[in-house]
């Protein structure tokens, strides 16, 4: 990923706005998004997967356990939803925003060999 061009150069600086907010940088951008949000679901899933299986259980038992099993687990799903967010926000700020994306950059996402 190229980084961002200092200040003190106007033109430099007007070359990389351009390209930028270009219409290929969006998609590379938005893709990179989508990279790392299924990435960090998937590692989310890892460690919260008995939430997401107790609240499925809560479909299958009588009515008592079902409402303790929802009563526990949509909370917990909600947790690691907000949680979820917040991780790809930051992952994003920090990895994709502010630079120049190319096609190679977002196969690097995807292993994380790529950014700070």
């Amino acid at each position: 990923m190229a980084l961002a061009p200092q200040p003190d150069h106007p033109l430099a600086r007007a070359v990389f706005t351009t390209v930028y907010h270009s219409r290929a940088q969006r998609v590379l951008r938005a893709g990179a998004w989508l990279i790392i949000a299924l990435v960090h679901a998937l590692r989310g899933m890892l460690f919260s997967w008995p939430v997401y299986a107790m609240t499925a259980a809560g479909f299958y038992v009588d009515a008592p356990l079902n409402v303790l099993l929802w009563g526990l687990g949509v909370p917990g799903i909600g947790i690691s939803l907000y949680i979820l967010g917040r991780a790809v926000r930051e992952d994003y700020r920090r990895r994709v925003s502010g630079v120049l994306v190319g096609r190679a950059d977002l196969a690097r996402l995807a292993t994380g060999r790529i950014g700070p």
